[in-house]
């Protein structure tokens, strides 16, 4: 919400209102009750505290390895990388990515085992079976 200014006219109060667009009055009442006028001025920005930059020491950039001490140098950073700022949601998109493509990676060896095991000669086929039946046990292994 924005914040407006007011100057009494009665007893010269200067204040501070912070109120919608639309319920801003160019006039108030003052605590002495007197009539207020609004000031214009610029706007005032109140970045909430998340939005902050807060590393006062600095932080070693994950991209190019320069070590960060404000905003500015963050912002530039990020763009000179070509990365972009973790929004709210995007680290659970990442982690839900990977184990759909660990699943989809584990179907594909399994498919690839498969279908090498049905292209294998009957008699090579046959001692597996026999192997696996008396208790070899076969797994597979990422690297």
């Amino acid at each position: 919400m924005p914040i407006y200014g007011y100057n009494c006219k009665s007893c010269s109060t200067s204040f501070d209102i912070v109120t919608s667009v639309g319920n801003h009055q160019r006039e108030v009442e003052c605590k002495c009750g007197g009539v207020a006028k609004q000031v214009i001025t610029a706007p005032i920005v109140i970045i909430p505290a998340h939005m902050r930059f807060d590393a006062p020491s600095g932080y070693e950039s994950p991209a190019t390895g320069r070590i960060i001490t404000n905003n500015r140098q963050r912002i530039n950073d990020l763009a000179e990388s070509g990365c972009i700022e973790y929004e709210p949601g995007m680290r659970q998109d990442v982690d839900r990515r990977v184990v759909e493509d660990d699943k989809a990676l584990d179907k594909a060896v399994d498919d690839t085992f498969d279908r090498e095991i049905a292209a294998m000669p009957t008699v090579k086929r046959e001692r597996l079976d026999v192997e696996m039946a008396m208790g070899m046990n076969a797994e597979t292994v990422r690297l």
